[in-house]
């Protein structure tokens, strides 16, 4: 997103853009980025600050951190910048500041549910959808001793 300084003024200016996710290249080798990415930003100036509101949205697919079964979420992420308007050119590039705004507020662990119980590291049933077949263990340290938090 490129905004012309002289469009910003103490008016509240608003720009709606929609732009592939492929062309920010986030994608890594365990989360894909599936949608368009979609940016709502709101400029205004006061003196020579410039402040940016923005709201991105994506929809985003990965492997449950624990059990490693694919789980596909919306993002919806909010951000607020502030720039000094003499230090700036004709122009403000909003897309790097936002593009690594995303990634340092990307969770570190995506979960397919909040109690999602894991792998047995022993005989690698997913225990959300099966017993353990390990001989000798009972049913409550399965739950305790065999989930494997990555």
């Amino acid at each position: 997103m490129r905004v012309a300084l002289e469009q910003i003024n103490d008016r509240e200016l608003e720009i709606h853009e929609s732009l592939p996710a492929s062309s920010w290249d986030m994608d890594s080798d365990d989360i894909k980025f599936v949608d368009d990415i979609t940016l709502h930003c709101k400029f205004f100036r006061i003196a020579k600050e410039i402040m940016v509101e923005a709201t991105v949205g994506t929809r985003m697919a990965a492997l449950c951190s624990r059990c490693l079964a694919p789980v596909s979420k919306d993002m919806q992420q909010r951000f607020q910048f502030n720039y000094d308007s003499t230090q700036l050119g004709e122009y403000l590039e909003m897309d790097s500041a936002i593009r690594e705004e995303i990634l340092l507020n990307f969770p570190l662990k995506v979960l397919c549910k909040k109690e999602c119980r894991g792998l047995c590291p022993g005989c690698g049933i997913n225990l959300n959808s099966g017993e353990c077949t390990c001989k000798g263990k009972t049913k409550r340290s399965l739950t305790t001793e065999h989930r494997i938090d990555i």
